[in-house]
């Protein structure tokens, strides 16, 4: 399937620091660096031709979180490019949306939340480029911009405007790098 082909060759692009990826290079990548495994495991959860398979889909997940510590909720979406230095503790719902390039630290959740009034669970759309530093927590039905940076350890339960910068519990808009407010 093209489409996997691309999003690993893009999360290893990403992993390699600007290096030019090579058979050699890419598995090392994947030997050594445990995000790059991660990110692997997720492409083959969600975008290779098996997981049209639910059951391949639960297969997955249950290795990622044993080999990783990540937790990817089968049916979330996440765009190419996606780079984790230490994926222990990463948890991603399976209604999250994330766009590309995104950088996602340690202890991340990209949680849903249940509203009052019976509704489904709703979780967070997040643009490109965003940059969630460790332990940040986006939840609930909110949209983050392209180019946002969550602080560590931010609680954020409102949307962010794009170039966005929320740090604080609960997380609150900082200023916007894009625009220098």
């Amino acid at each position: 399937m093209a489409e996997f082909g691309y999003y690993v060759a893009r999360d290893l692009q990403r992993h390699a620091d600007g290096h030019r990826i090579t058979p050699l290079k890419a598995l090392t990548l994947l030997a050594a660096n445990p995000g790059a495994r991660a990110a692997l495991l997720l492409r083959l959860q969600e975008n290779s031709p098996l997981s049209r398979w639910v059951g391949w889909r639960k297969i997955i997940r249950q290795v990622t979180l044993l080999l990783t510590g990540a937790d990817f909720v089968p049916g979330c979406l996440i765009g190419p490019g996606l780079l984790m230095q230490h994926p222990n503790g990463i948890v991603i719902s399976g209604r999250a949306v994330i766009g590309d390039d995104a950088t996602i630290l340690q202890q991340v959740t990209v949680g849903e939340t249940i509203g009052a009034d019976a509704q489904a669970p709703r979780a967070p759309t997040i643009g490109a480029r965003a940059l969630l530093s460790a332990g940040a927590r986006i939840l609930g039905d909110i949209e983050l911009g392209d180019d946002v940076v969550v602080g560590a350890n931010a609680v954020v339960l409102i949307s962010v405007e794009t170039g966005g910068v929320a740090v604080g519990v609960p997380a609150r808009v900082v200023k916007n790098r894009l625009t220098a407010e």
